[in-house]
């Protein structure tokens, strides 16, 4: 008696780790293919560098536009708009992401984008800018 109920539970825990599998598995195809669908869109990537407020707005503007016609949840916009970074970028990233998860900082859309326009648009760039437009008015 003994040796069919130990295969039945084998039979039965098979059965769950498979359907775990499953699981697994369908939800990793379905971020691929938003991934694959992100990337249908042609976002442009950004390198960091030489600082250029208008590339700056620009990559931003591209992004988020994707991000409204595929209607990306906030940890998509993280995780895509993220992806896009190369070289002094991907590596300014990494380095953040690490200080902002060490201080307990939940990393969305908005703390990104805060970040990254501090790093590549500070603030006194930004008001420098907002002058100019002023007086052009």
């Amino acid at each position: 008696m003994a040796g069919r109920n130990e295969a039945a539970l084998a039979a039965a825990m098979q059965a769950m780790a498979q359907t775990v599998e499953n699981i697994t598995q369908g939800a990793g195809n379905a971020q691929f293919r938003d991934l694959e669908q992100f990337q249908s869109n042609k976002p442009p990537t950004y390198e960091g560098g030489i600082l250029d407020p208008v590339a700056v707005q620009k990559w931003v503007k591209a992004i988020e536009k994707i991000f409204r016609t595929m209607g990306c949840s906030d940890a998509q916009k993280v995780t895509f708009g993220t992806h896009m970074l190369e070289g002094e970028a991907e590596a300014w990233w990494d380095n953040s992401r690490q200080r902002l998860e060490t201080a307990g900082t939940g990393i969305t859309w908005a703390v990104f984008r805060d970040e990254f326009l501090e790093m590549y648009f500070p603030k006194d760039i930004r008001s420098a800018k907002e002058v100019e437009f002023l007086e052009l008015k």
